[in-house]
């Protein structure tokens, strides 16, 4: 097993105290599980109460031996219920007032109505964009990590082109990938912050399957097995000639790494080999643009000219009302991490962010075919972390 290291908890602490600072408030309250485990190390049962000054305190429902041994906190005790939060507090001579940061993009309604009746002294805000924010950059160790997953999905994207066969399912090689991800060291979930999003570890879409549009937030989604799923692979059979897009995640010690290949067995309709070239020069312009200072609209923008320039605009991300407003996202402890390379965000890059972005092509009735691949911002621009060739790999039939 192993420990997100003492200094890395000890600086996400200090740095979120400096913005807790900077922006008035008095403490934080912590309850989702990501946000706890980046500051804590752990992601068993708890409430995290980091103080603008001093140490902060991990009260732990369960398990409190595996939070002792997880994180390296100073101050962890025993917690008997949500109820018992203020009194715990105050027996360590805490008695929290002013204004009190809760994660209001993530946070249930009964824990904020909660909050408000029990700490009814506090003035409570967002602190949710300050904790995006900071986790927005990563460090050297996070940046580790999702290399260590990136490896594993060079593995399973690299081992599952001698397996794919005409005549499989959808669902055959979604069990393969997943095996493949699990054997290698896959944790097992990706992690969504969006209201509602939901994400499997892989999409298996094969020809028209592709093209199924889904509630989810992405350029493909697939029909899934039920309406209780409704994306990821199907029964659909794989055949000759046709698009098989595996879009791929894995995720080591909390970190994601997200990464798509386009696989046929014999070839692609023509429109659709172009279309994949396309992918290739939205990401080579992605790679020569993109560097520390450059507005994150901009770069979806120019991936939007590109794909107009070579006659794919309708069918870039998606199709018809389905189209996704994005061509990238950050990735980290969630799927969904910041920054966006969408439309209407207007921040610019830094050092240290780390960025999957997906230039995809769905046709109606044909499929899907494109590119995704995750890149570390550095001070001389885009670090492509993801491993795999950026090419159409295919397969001979039998």
């Amino acid at each position: 097993m192993e420990y997100v290291p003492k200094q890395e908890i000890k600086k996400r602490i200090d740095n979120f105290q400096s913005h807790l600072k900077e922006q008035g408030f008095t403490c934080a309250f912590i309850f989702q599980n990501v946000d706890i485990f980046y500051f804590a190390g752990t992601i068993q049962k708890s409430v995290l109460f980091i103080p603008v000054e001093g140490d902060p305190v991990l009260m732990v429902q369960k398990s409190l031996t595996r939070a002792q041994q997880e994180s390296p906190l100073e101050q962890i005790i025993p917690l008997k219920s949500l109820y018992h939060v203020p009194q715990s507090l105050h027996d360590l001579g805490i008695d929290p007032s002013g204004t009190a940061g809760l994660e209001l993009d993530v946070l249930p309604a009964y824990i904020y109505l909660w909050f408000q009746d029990t700490f009814r002294q506090c003035h409570t805000e967002d602190v949710s964009p300050s904790i995006r924010k900071l986790r927005m950059i990563k460090s050297a160790y996070e940046i580790e990590q999702i290399k260590r997953a990136s490896i594993i999905l060079h593995t399973g994207l690299t081992e599952i082109a001698g397996i794919l066969k005409e005549g499989m399912t959808e669902l055959e090689i979604d069990g393969y990938m997943g095996y493949i991800a699990r054997r290698e060291g896959h944790m097992g979930i990706m992690r969504m912050r969006g209201w509602n999003q939901e994400m499997t570890y892989v999409h298996v879409l094969s020809g028209k399957s592709g093209s199924v549009p889904s509630f989810l937030n992405s350029p493909q989604g697939g029909e899934g097995t039920t309406p209780a799923m409704a994306q990821g692979a199907g029964f659909k059979k794989i055949a000759k000639n046709e698009p098989i897009e595996i879009d791929y995640g894995a995720a080591v010690n909390g970190y994601i790494s997200d990464q798509s290949r386009t696989y046929t067995i014999g070839q692609l309709p023509e429109i659709m080999e172009k279309a994949h070239e396309c992918s290739k020069r939205i990401l080579m312009l992605m790679e020569k643009e993109a560097r520390p200072g450059t507005v994150c609209s901009d770069l979806y923008h120019m991936a939007v000219e590109e794909a107009e320039l070579n006659g794919f605009k309708d069918v870039f991300m998606g199709y018809g009302d389905s189209q996704a407003k994005f061509v990238g996202h950050g990735v980290g402890l969630e799927i969904d991490d910041l920054p966006l390379l969408s439309h209407n965000f207007n921040n610019r890059l830094q050092e240290g962010m780390v960025i999957a972005i997906e230039p995809k092509f769905v046709f109606p009735e044909l499929g899907v075919v494109g590119l995704e691949d995750v890149y570390e911002v550095t001070s001389s621009g885009l670090n492509r972390l993801t491993l795999t060739d950026q090419k159409i790999i295919h397969i001979k039939p039998a």
